[in-house]
């Protein structure tokens, strides 16, 4: 079954969390003009995104087109910088 964008924002949502509170901010805590002030997404030209945290990369997502037009979503964190997540979402 193919994931929603419904789904793969919640899987990025989940990751930045995950980030966050590797690097001690707990998410939970932070103001709505906190994380405006320091959460950054930078749309690349290949469609990829980095999302930096207080000028630190902390996530990569980064998108595969497949000839049938299909979209395959790898995940990349801090700690796999060239390693992508296990979980590939389509």
């Amino acid at each position: 079954m193919a994931s929603t964008p419904r789904n793969i924002a919640g899987r990025v949502e989940e990751l930045l969390r995950e980030e966050l509170l590797e690097m001690g901010e707990d998410p939970s805590r932070l103001e709505p003009h906190e994380i405006a002030e320091n959460m950054r997404c930078e749309v690349r030209p290949d469609d990829s995104m980095i999302y930096s945290w207080k000028g630190t990369p902390i996530l990569r997502v980064q998108p595969e087109h497949h000839q049938d037009g299909s979209v395959t979503w790898r995940m990349f964190t801090r700690d796999e910088v060239m390693t992508p997540q296990t979980e590939i979402l389509q």
